[in-house]
């Protein structure tokens, strides 16, 4: 690292600290502060205070009412209720998982998303698999080669695509592996027009995996349901109807509103 660039860090970290420093004096105060208020509070100048409040405020995170006083905007709240559901949906997703190990006797994985992988959090294991370490609790894989992964990148736009590849190099794990941009963009649109997605030993030699969708209550898709098996055993359609209808059942606890649309997209047409 270059001296301009060490530098640059440091300022940018600086910010970060006095950004914090500012929410955290907003979060303790019952009423609106003024900008001499805020200033007053963390020692930083006025200029300063009112720079980094501008941009907190472009992005949601801080609101200023009528009189020029600030306080805690709603996309802080926002980010609270995904961290939330993150959270709660391990608790609430497990007796729906039971219940699909118990109908397909399969393997069943929970999984969110963590940046550019997918964080496996919760699983219900099929006798066969029990010495599996690959997808155990707290282990992590690429988002391309893995059925859950590709529910997430199907949301992203072609531009946000296109930088997940060029930041991962789309990782090759097995000889299956999508390994070019252009054959995962048309994997994913398939996801799209089904609403489910596959893993076909991309990841993993010898194990095929098929994923559904488990929306949170702002309609945002927080986590994925997945069955894996040996790939001498085919998913039927049953297989893929049971998961969806699990996925829903646990969306549904998770306070989403599954409607005709999202209904038709995920839980289809079989």
């Amino acid at each position: 690292m270059t001296n301009a660039e060490d530098k640059s860090a440091r300022s940018g970290i600086q910010v970060l600290d006095r950004a914090a420093l500012l929410l955290s004096k907003l979060e303790a105060s019952s009423e609106p502060l003024s900008l001499t208020a805020l200033a007053k509070e963390t020692g930083l100048s006025t200029s300063t205070v009112h720079r980094i409040l501008g941009s907190l405020h472009s992005m949601g995170f801080v609101k200023q009412n009528a009189i020029g006083q600030w306080s805690l905007g709603l996309r802080l709240l926002e980010l609270g209720n995904l961290v939330y559901e993150r959270f709660i949906v391990r608790q609430r997703a497990l007796p729906f998982m039971q219940q699909l190990h118990a109908k397909t006797h399969m393997t069943v994985n929970l999984a969110i998303r963590d940046n550019d992988r997918l964080l496996y959090i919760e699983h219900v294991l099929a006798p066969e698999q029990k010495a599996n370490q690959l997808r155990r609790i707290g282990s992590w894989a690429p988002l391309h080669i893995t059925s859950g992964g590709k529910l997430f990148l199907s949301r992203m736009s072609p531009e946000e695509l296109r930088a997940y590849s060029q930041r991962t190099s789309l990782k090759v794990c097995t000889e299956h592996s999508i390994q070019c941009l252009d054959k995962l963009l048309l994997t994913l649109a398939k996801v799209r027009e089904t609403g489910w997605a596959y893993d076909l030993e991309e990841y993993e030699t010898s194990v095929h995996c098929v994923a559904a969708p488990i929306f949170g209550q702002q309609g945002s898709l927080i986590a994925t349901l997945s069955l894996a098996t040996h790939r001498s055993i085919e998913f039927q359609p049953q297989h893929i109807a049971t998961l969806c209808n699990i996925t829903q059942a646990i969306s549904t606890a998770m306070g989403a509103r599954i409607n005709e649309r999202v209904r038709g997209r995920g839980y289809g047409d079989l």
